[in-house]
C-alpha cells in the first residue's frame, strides 16, 4: 500500500510533520492531494517500507482509552481487529470496549486510513456523594425591623425572634452520602468523593435524636441557628415597667419589656432586648440587638450598649454604643451615638443634632444639625472602641509579661541542670505555666495587630440628603473640616490621592459609591 488517507483532523502542515516523524518520509517521498470530500491523500512515491503501528493511550484519570492507527507503507501487513484486541489485553484494558469503533478503524486502515484519538474504551465515572442537607422547621430570622406599607416601622413585631414550644421539631439533617465508586478502563476502582457533612452544634434548650439527625426544643423560648449552632433561649417578659416592682433585670437570654424602663434601673441580657415604651436614664446592655420602640429620654446619665445593632425611635441626652449599626427612626438630640458599623436616620424627619456622632463605615442623615444646634462633630472612619480595646490588650499583655518575669526570676535562682530540680513538681508546674504564658502573649500580640489593621475603614463617608447646617465639624479619620454655611444633599469622604476630606453633591454625576 502506498496511498494514505487522513482521518486524524490534522491540517496539511501537521500531516507533513507526521509523515516525517512516524514514517521517516521526506518531502520528495510523497505527494499530497485531496479527494472529492476534501480529505488529504498522501501518495508515497518512494520504496521506503514502514510497518503498520497501533498505539493506545489512557487518560491520566484512567477513565478513557484512545487508539491511534498508522497503516503500513509498501508492505502487505495490515491492521486487524485481533491485533488491536491483543494490544488492549497487553495494556490490561477490559472495561466497556467499543468494538464498533475498533472495527471502523480497522476498515479505514485497510484503505490506508490514518486514525488518531479514537475513543475505544470508557470506564465508569464515580458519582460524588451528596452533601448533608439541613432543613429548618422555622423561618430564619431577619434582624431588621419590618417596614409597613404606610412607611412606618413595626418595632413590636421585629423579625429577629422565633418563639418555639417544648417538643417542637426544630431541625432535620439529612446525612451526607458516600457516593458511588467508579472503574477505570483497566478495571481498577476509583473512590468516589464523599459528600461533606454539616456538623450541628447544640446549645441550651435543644436535644437530638436518631443519631443527631433530628433536633427538638427542650423548652419554650426563642430559637436561633447561627454558625451551625442551634439554641432555644427562654424569653424573659416584663409585662409592665422596669421599676421598683421588678428591680434590675439580668438574664442570659432575650428580654422583652412591654412598657417603659425607668431611670436608675438596669436591663442586661446576653441576647436581644426589646422595649415597647420609653427608656429613661437607665443602663441597657445587650449581647445582641436592642430595639426601643418609642425612644430614650434622659439627662445624660443613661447608656444603651449593644454588641449587635440598636434600633430606636428617638434619643434625647443619652449615650448609645453599638458594635453593629444604629438606626434612628425620628431624631437624636444632644446624644452621643457611637457605631461600629453605620448610623442612619433616613426616615422623616431624620434629624441628628448636638452631642457626638461617630461611625466606622458610614453615616446617613436627612438633616444634620438645626438652626440652634449645629456646634458638634460628626466623624467616620475609625472604630470608637479602638483605643479602649487596644489599652485593655496592652494591660493583659503586661500582666502576662510580669507573671513570666516572676517565673523566670524563680527559675533563675535554681539549678535546672540537676535532675532532682527538674523533677520537682513545683518547678515542672512553673515551666509549663511559662510556656502557657508565651502562648497567651502571642495571642494578645496577634489580637493587637488585627485590631490595628482593622481600626480604619477603607472608604468611610457621611451622606446628608437634606440640610447640613453650618457650624458642624466633619471628621474623617483624624482630618477635620468645619462647615461654614448650610449645604444640601452632600457626601463627605476622604480623598486618598490628596490626603484630605472632599465634598461632592449626591446629585453630581461624578459621584461614585
Amino acid at each position: 500500500m502506498n496511498l494514505l488517507r487522513n482521518y486524524t483532523g490534522r491540517d496539511e502542515k501537521s500531516l507533513i510533520v507526521l509523515m516525517s516523524d512516524r514514517y521517516d518520509l521526506e518531502g520528495a517521498d510523497f505527494i499530497t492531494s485531496r479527494d472529492e470530500q476534501g480529505r488529504i491523500i498522501i501518495k508515497v512515491v518512494c520504496d521506503k517500507v514502514a510497518p503498520p503501528v497501533t498505539e493506545v493511550k489512557v487518560t491520566a484519570d484512567g477513565l478513557r482509552a484512545y487508539l491511534d492507527v498508522y497503516p503500513g507503507v509498501n508492505t502487505g501487513s495490515v491492521v486487524t481487529a485481533d491485533d488491536i484486541m491483543v494490544l488492549l489485553q497487553h495494556e490490561r484494558i477490559t472495561v466497556n470496549i467499543n468494538r464498533e469503533a475498533i472495527n471502523n478503524v480497522v476498515r479505514l486502515a485497510s484503505d490506508g486510513g490514518i486514525s488518531e484519538k479514537v475513543l475505544i474504551a470508557e470506564g465508569v465515572e464515580p458519582i460524588a456523594g451528596k452533601n448533608s442537607q439541613v432543613v429548618l422547621n422555622f423561618e430564619p430570622v431577619n434582624n431588621a425591623p419590618k417596614v409597613l406599607n404606610n412607611g412606618r416601622v413595626d418595632y413590636r413585631n421585629v423579625d429577629n425572634i422565633r418563639v418555639v414550644n417544648e417538643g417542637d421539631l426544630l431541625l432535620t439533617k439529612k446525612p451526607a452520602t458516600a457516593g458511588v465508586r467508579g472503574l477505570t478502563v483497566r478495571n481498577e476502582e476509583i473512590q468516589a468523593e464523599p459528600g461533606t457533612d454539616t456538623e450541628i452544634y447544640t446549645g441550651e434548650g435543644v436535644r437530638s435524636e436518631k443519631d443527631n439527625t433530628e433536633f427538638y426544643a427542650l423548652t419554650d423560648g426563642c430559637v436561633t441557628f447561627v454558625r451551625n449552632t442551634l439554641e432555644v433561649s427562654p424569653v424573659y417578659t416584663v409585662r409592665g415597667n422596669v421599676d421598683y416592682s421588678t428591680g434590675n433585670i439580668v438574664f442570659n437570654g432575650n428580654v422583652y419589656v412591654k412598657n417603659d424602663v425607668l431611670s436608675n434601673f438596669t436591663v442586661k441580657a446576653e441576647k436581644d432586648i426589646f422595649i415597647e415604651g420609653v427608656c429613661q436614664d437607665a443602663i441597657i446592655e445587650s449581647g445582641g440587638n436592642v430595639v426601643i420602640k418609642l425612644g430614650v429620654r434622659g439627662d445624660g446619665k443613661g447608656m444603651i450598649s449593644a454588641k449587635g445593632d440598636v434600633f430606636i425611635g428617638y434619643a434625647e441626652n443619652t449615650l448609645i454604643e453599638a458594635r453593629g449599626n444604629i438606626e434612628v427612626l425620628k431624631y437624636a438630640f444632644n446624644s452621643r451615638l457611637r457605631a461600629g458599623g453605620k448610623i442612619s436616620a433616613i426616615k422623616d424627619p431624620g434629624i441628628i443634632a448636638g452631642g457626638e456622632v461617630t461611625a466606622f463605615e458610614e453615616i446617613q442623615l436627612l438633616q444634620a444639625g438645626t438652626a440652634g444646634n449645629s456646634r458638634f462633630t460628626i466623624s467616620v472612619g475609625t472604630k470608637f472602641y479602638f483605643e479602649k480595646e487596644l489599652e485593655e490588650l496592652k494591660l493583659n499583655k503586661d500582666k502576662f509579661v510580669d507573671n513570666k518575669a516572676k517565673i523566670d526570676e524563680f527559675l533563675g535562682s535554681v539549678n535546672l541542670r540537676k535532675k532532682e530540680v527538674l523533677e520537682n513538681p513545683k518547678v515542672r508546674q512553673l515551666i509549663a505555666l511559662r510556656k502557657q504564658l508565651d502562648g497567651k502573649i502571642a495571642i494578645v500580640d496577634a489580637a493587637m495587630q488585627k485590631l490595628i489593621r482593622e481600626a480604619h475603614h477603607p472608604r468611610p463617608k457621611l451622606k446628608v440628603r437634606g440640610e447640613l447646617y453650618g457650624g458642624i465639624d466633619v471628621q474623617v479619620y483624624r482630618e477635620r473640616v468645619s462647615i461654614r454655611e448650610n449645604q444640601k444633599n452632600m457626601v463627605y469622604f476622604f480623598d486618598d490621592k490628596y490626603q484630605r476630606i472632599q465634598a461632592i453633591s449626591l446629585e453630581d454625576k461624578e459621584w461614585d459609591e
